[in-house]
């Protein structure tokens, strides 16, 4: 099989936090179901757009290393092909099978469909909600996008990662599920919140890989 990951931006590229989990992924996926990597591919790259495809040479390159193989193309997540239906349908067109690791081996063309229809749906409900909320706001008078609090909020940010950095030295290479779980073991307490959750860990774990030397 032909392996594509994709991460939507530059700072994620370089980080290999998205990277990580895709690759860890689908290499469970691998093990279990007893299937061999033949190439991977990496985009950087947004998944917007049912015209995507042209600006995704990296999957042209793995659709068309697929179709000489004569092997499937296999993703991490589903939302790492789109959220556009159309933009799925179009794969499909290509007549190269796709699997996605999260949805199992066995989830067909037409499942993909319904699952990318539920996607978009939740992407555009996503929208919608981020953009009641700031018309929200505005008009209570709440002054949107504090270029000083955000810029403080920061450093703040990179302080706090940076005193956890021999904390989290020994466990950085595990998934953040576990890491979450060692620090809320130890007592130590997140900047904001109550407990560690993968999230944080995440953010956490990107703020001390790009302030490595």
């Amino acid at each position: 099989m032909i392996v594509y990951y994709r991460v939507s931006t530059q700072r994620q590229g370089r980080s290999g936090l998205g990277l990580e989990a895709q690759r860890a992924a689908i290499t469970r996926f691998a093990e279990t179901e007893g299937m061999a990597i033949a190439g991977e591919f990496i985009e950087i790259e947004t998944g917007k757009g049912s015209d995507a495809l042209a600006t995704r040479p990296q999957l042209a390159a793995a659709l068309a290393q697929a179709k000489k193989l004569k092997c499937p193309v296999i993703v991490a997540k589903l939302d790492r092909l789109s959220r556009d239906v159309a933009f799925i349908a179009g794969l499909m067109a290509q007549r190269v099978p796709f699997i996605v690791a999260e949805l199992g081996a066995d989830c067909d063309p037409f499942m993909l469909h319904i699952y990318a229809a539920l996607a978009e749906k939740e992407r555009r409900m996503i929208s919608q909600r981020t953009k009641d909320a700031l018309r929200a706001a505005k008009a209570r008078g709440v002054t949107l996008g504090n270029a000083k609090q955000a810029a403080t909020n920061r450093t703040e940010a990179d302080a706090f990662a940076e005193s956890l950095r021999e904390v989290v030295a020994p466990v950085i290479n595990l998934s953040s599920r576990r890491i979450a779980a060692f620090l809320n073991a130890q007592g130590v307490k997140p900047l904001r919140g109550k407990a560690w959750q993968s999230v944080t860990v995440l953010r956490l774990v990107e703020r001390l890989k790009e302030a490595r030397p």
